[in-house]
């Protein structure tokens, strides 16, 4: 009875857990993509068969959705319930897996007291970790489902199941599984974690029922809209090994993931070693989930998509070999320290690590190209759209008549055309190609990635392209011509370029008219801190954009240049270190003689490389505030620049000279 209150206070405090972690904002653009994908079946009221969301080919190509079913299913919760509805669904799904995976440790612990307490507490503590999988995606499904089928196996390995009951176990992981096929390409696993259980299974009581459930998995494979090509498509993009050089989570850890992805799964796999013995000698049930731990570990370090399975799949088996080790047996009120801790932890990590969001239930859009969207809506008919794969997904559910050169169906497209599109972004003559071949007349590129620069340099110059909208990440192009009612912006440059914001031909009214323009849309802070903070140095700038800012001669010259710094670190706190705006943010404060704050924006510009503005910015800093050495090395770093005819005719050296002594009060 004891035990049963252990299992039952354990299991509902991981379910808990687990229901907290997974409660933040829906913001993944992936769920954005399978929402359109589900709302284009509810429209036409059956799955197709052939692709309708891009024009890569003249004529519409063959295409198996393999997650059809999960995005009928959350289009109509969405689209009758809003994303609360789908949040919290996801967030029970959660709590069911955090359940299921306590009761799994009691039983591979064999009712151990302790393993269920135990497991908790490894549970609660992984669960930041794979936090980055616990989104409004279809990998849900693949982290629910194999959990429950796991717990299925281990009624058809127990000796205590009655005959009767393991065939309704067999019976309804059938069912499952005819689910999981429909839902996600994960259901692989599913057959992975079959075939491996049935190997251990022989010449045991529960070989039979193994056979049978894998019986009913393969003619479940069959059970789709596409019939057999449902799989086959699944397994091409697992097998292919270049899949993972275009997306990165398919591949394995890098320097540029979070450690604690490399981290999680070698601590992992030494507590499944340390703990392996008394599991795997328990029986043929622990010890074929020895081997799956192995598997699914190895399988975390092939690819970074598997490890918060690795980590939550490991965690029953952990926790049933520690349960059983001598010391732990009787230290139950450690273990629920220990659990209490891993939950407090859990509440306090979580938001730190990705999504990096904290918790609540709402749909913010944040970051996503909405505001483009807008625009397109209303000035193009029939869209053929170019953007980064990271936009292309929000865009297709936002602009419903849009088709798309590329999207995140990365297996649909083959890495070949994949990486073939992504490269044209740094590549304008690539870029230009790809434009004309496949007349495209819409294009959204994301400003604030560098690899994207080229491309956003080569729209704007180019006459054949109109700037439509800018936004915080992402700026509108739109082809000459396919939207003659819409002005296009010419004062506002795309992204965080200067533009014609600092000419002296352009009044203040034509600022604020193209400010309007950009809208006050929660997308568009950080650009309209840029605009006005620029706005209001335009009095203090020298030669245009092309002598840096003088120094303060009134009072309200000083107010309006501390105001501009205010606005540009509204800018910069959701873009830190972005060197243009950093940049106008140190002379900003510069301007004004503030010098801590001029120094510390001065060091963010010039964090990632040394650039001729910001040594500029440094040697006019060092005469306006420093200190006579810092004065003195400064006169002779401009003399020597004086003493070259290139560096002599640059306006912001000249500008410098011409004010040597100027000093700040």
């Amino acid at each position: 009875m004891v035990s049963r209150t252990v299992l039952a206070w354990s299991a509902w405090g991981c379910a808990a857990a687990f229901f907290l972690v997974g409660a933040f904002p829906l913001y993944n653009v992936d769920a954005y993509g399978h929402l359109a994908q589900g709302r284009q079946i509810a429209e036409l009221g059956r799955v197709p068969a052939v692709d309708l969301f891009s024009f890569w080919k003249p004529t519409p190509q063959p295409w198996s959705n393999y997650e059809w079913g999960y995005d009928i299913v959350t289009w109509l919760i969405y689209d009758h319930f809003g994303p609360i509805a789908l949040i919290l669904i996801k967030c029970l799904l959660l709590a069911a897996l955090g359940y299921v995976l306590v009761v799994l440790a009691h039983r591979l612990a064999q009712g151990a007291a302790l393993a269920a307490p135990v497991a908790a507490a490894v549970l609660i503590f992984f669960a930041p970790l794979a936090r980055i999988r616990f989104t409004v995606r279809p990998q849900i499904v693949g982290l629910v489902l194999p959990a429950v089928l796991l717990l299925g196996i281990s009624v058809l390995y127990s000796e205590r199941a009655s005959p009767r009951a393991k065939r309704w176990v067999v019976f309804g992981l059938g069912l499952m599984h005819v689910v999981w096929v429909n839902m996600h390409g994960s259901h692989l696993l599913g057959l992975l974690v079959t075939v491996l259980f049935l190997a251990f299974s022989i010449r045991t009581a529960a070989f039979t029922s193994m056979v049978a459930l894998l019986a009913l998995q393969m003619l479940a494979t069959a059970c789709t809209p596409f019939g057999i090509d449902i799989v086959t498509d699944a397994v091409a993009h697992v097998l292919r090994p270049e899949y993972r050089d275009v997306v990165t989570e398919w591949g394995p850890w890098s320097p540029s993931h979070p450690l604690y992805l490399l981290i999680g799964p070698v601590v992992a796999i030494l507590l499944v070693l340390a703990t392996m013995r008394p599991v795997t000698r328990s029986g043929r049930f622990g010890l074929a989930y020895g081997v799956f731990c192995v598997v699914v570990s190895i399988m975390a370090f092939r690819s970074i998509r598997f490890v918060a399975h690795q980590l939550l799949f490991t965690a029953p088996f952990i926790a049933a070999g520690l349960a059983q080790l001598e010391w732990i047996r009787g230290s139950r009120r450690a273990v629920t320290v220990v659990a209490g801790l891993s939950f407090v932890w859990a509440m306090l990590v979580s938001p730190r690590l990705e999504p990096f969001v904290p918790f609540g239930f709402s749909e913010p859009r944040l970051g996503h190209a909405f505001a483009a969207a807008d625009v397109i809506n209303e000035n193009v008919e029939q869209p053929r759209i170019l953007a980064p794969i990271q936009d292309s997904w929000p865009l297709m559910f936002a602009v419903p008549g849009g088709r798309f050169l590329v999207d995140g169906r990365v297996p649909f497209y083959g890495p070949e055309f994949i990486r073939k599109v992504t490269n044209s972004f740094s590549d304008p003559m690539a870029l230009n190609e790809i434009l004309q071949t496949y007349e495209v007349d819409t294009v959204v590129v994301d400003h604030t990635r560098a690899g994207q620069s080229a491309a956003v340099e080569f729209l704007w110059r180019s006459p054949q392209w109109r700037l439509g909208q800018v936004q915080d990440r992402q700026s509108l192009f739109l082809h000459q011509g396919i939207a003659p009612s819409l002005q296009p912006l010419r004062v506002i440059g795309p992204g965080y370029r200067i533009g014609r914001l600092l000419d002296p031909g352009v009044s203040d009214e034509d600022i604020d008219l193209e400010a309007r323009r950009v809208g006050h849309h929660q997308n568009s802070k950080a650009i309209q801190g840029w605009i006005q903070g620029l706005r209001l140095l335009r009095p203090l700038v020298r030669d245009g954009a092309r002598a840096g800012v003088r120094m303060c001669r009134t009072d309200d010259e000083r107010e309006a240049a501390r105001r501009a710094y205010r606005l540009l670190s509204e800018a910069a706190e959701i873009y830190p270190g972005f060197t243009s705006i950093e940049l106008y943010r140190a002379m900003a404060a510069m301007a004004a003689c503030d010098e801590p704050e001029a120094r510390e924006a001065l060091d963010w510009a010039a964090y990632a490389e040394e650039t001729r503005d910001t040594s500029l910015v440094a040697i006019e800093l060092a005469l306006r505030t420093g200190d006579e050495s810092a004065r003195v090395a400064a006169k002779a770093h401009i003399a020597r620049l004086l003493e070259h005819d290139e560096s002599a005719r640059d306006p912001w050296v000249v500008a410098i000279a011409r004010d040597l002594e100027t000093r700040c009060p």
